[in-house]
């Protein structure tokens, strides 16, 4: 029995792995897919627009999510959701997360903003993940590419 038990694990652990590194790379796409579209250049104007309006300065700013970026980060995430769907992982939240629940911090020249998410496979909770989303504020753009890391197993 104790045989089995670790074939089980050694297989969960494997599953954990190439799931993990597949919606890595599917973030690493969608952010190259959108930083060489045309959306770029659509969101980013609009991005100028709503912050010439005073959306940063106004009290929405803590409450509701930049709609440039919000919209942006879930074309990104395209890519990342396909991958999901293929493993049969669904989550609890719309992609990336509860803007509400997420917090934000500066690092070098930019922000990240961290939302987490609890994966689910085959109807069971699989694990809680944290996915980095760095962009600028005063100007519209993502740096780096959304991070994912996972935060506990269940």
């Amino acid at each position: 029995m104790e045989i089995v038990t670790a074939e089980i694990k050694s297989l969960e652990s494997q599953f954990l792995i190439n799931l993990v590194q597949e919606l890595q790379d599917s973030l690493v796409q969608g952010w190259q897919d959108f930083n060489t579209s045309e959306n770029l250049k659509i969101f980013s104007g609009f991005f100028e627009f709503i912050f010439k309006a005073g959306f940063d300065e106004s009290q929405y700013r803590r409450v509701i999510p930049n709609p440039a970026y919000d919209n942006s980060a879930r074309l990104i995430g395209k890519p990342f959701l396909e991958t999901a769907r293929k493993f049969e992982i669904h989550f609890d939240e719309t992609f990336p997360g509860s803007f509400s629940e997420s917090q934000e911090a500066q690092k070098e020249g930019f922000e990240v903003r961290t939302f987490k998410l609890k994966a689910f496979y085959q109807n069971k909770p699989l694990c809680l993940f944290l996915l980095k989303f760095p962009h600028y504020h005063e100007k519209f753009g993502f740096p780096l590419s959304p991070e994912l890391e996972i935060l506990e197993l269940y």
